[in-house]
Parts: structure tokens; sequence; C-alpha cells
């Protein structure tokens, strides 16, 4: 089993790499896939960064995934929320009980107009908030939701953290430090 990353254009950069880059630092596979309208695998990322996608999601190999994680960025958040085959593997995922991550703006543009977000506890970027029910809505940086199998968090410098936080859940807190330590967090 292994970790989905999702990636579109206009994704952010940041959260996209650093998510993949602690994950796969604790020795977890993650595969990176496009969700790329035109069907390409190169996505230039919300700053202009262009990054490699494994695959385009039309191309993903049958199996499940420990967690699908999606990255926030605007229109790339839009480009995910817009796909059916993206949307389809998150609510098999939430269907399955299986964990489901998102961050910055995923939260509320994705997960949430898909009913996705389900009562889960959740965090988004902050200018996204009002979106999200209030009695759901959490300001801290980073929150895990273990009864719905959800981590949110709020943007670009929480996604270490965040990236962490997935760590933890999957693999056990001491997984988790013995990846943050030689980052010197």
């Amino acid at each position: 089993m292994s970790v989905l990353l999702l990636v579109a254009p206009g994704s952010e950069e940041i959260e996209t790499v650093a998510t993949q880059d602690v994950l796969v630092r604790a020795g977890i596979e993650v595969v990176l896939a496009s969700c790329c309208p035109t069907g390409q695998r190169l996505v230039r990322a919300s700053r202009g960064v262009q990054l490699m996608a494994d695959c385009h999601l039309d191309e993903l190999p049958a199996g499940d995934f420990e967690l699908i994680v999606v990255p926030g960025g605007l229109p790339g958040s839009e480009c995910i929320r817009d796909n059916p085959r993206a949307i389809a593997l998150l609510r098999a995922q939430a269907e399955a009980g299986r964990w489901r991550a998102a961050l910055c703006a995923a939260p509320a543009v994705v997960l949430l107009p898909h009913g996705l977000l389900g009562e889960a506890k959740a965090t988004c970027h902050p200018g996204f908030w009002a979106r999200i029910p209030a009695p759901q809505l959490s300001q801290e940086r980073v929150v895990i939701d273990s009864g719905s199998r959800l981590v949110t968090s709020q943007g670009p410098g929480t996604a270490i953290e965040f990236a962490l936080a997935l760590v933890r859940v999957l693999r056990g807190a001491e997984a988790a430090d013995a990846v943050a330590g030689p980052m010197v967090l």
C-alpha cells in the first residue's frame, strides 16, 4: 500500500513537495498523480514551479491507498474538485474508512462541495474558514480527526507539520519523530 498525492495545474508547490518529501523520508511510497485536464504529467504549480507527476490519474494502476492527499492552491483545488475520477477515489477512500488529507483551500474547495468533509473537525486556509460549518471549524494549524480518518491543515507554512501528522497516523509517533529529528524542526 502507498499514498496517492493528487496534483493539478495551480496546486500549491510547497504543500505538494513538502508532503511528498516527508512521507518518502518515512519510507512511505508516494504516487504523485496529475489531475491535469489535458492528460499531461508535467504540471505548472501555483507559483510557476513545474512538477513531474509519476502518472496521470487516468493511468493510475488499480489498488487501494493507505491515504489520499489533496494539496491546496488555486486553481489547482478547483481542478481536482472538478475531476470526477479524483472525487470518486476520495469518496471510495472515505467509504472504506481509509485516511484522507487536505490542506489550504482543499478542505473547503474540494472536500466540502462533494460532502467529503462529513462531520469531521477540520481546518483550512484562514481565507476559507467562512466556508467550513462553524461547529466543525478548528483554527489549529493541523487537525487530525481520527473518527473520520481525515487530516487537514492551513497552508504552505504548515505543510511540514501536516506531513509529519500524516506519518504519525500511518506509521506512529516514533516514525514521525525519527523523520523530524534530522530535519531540525
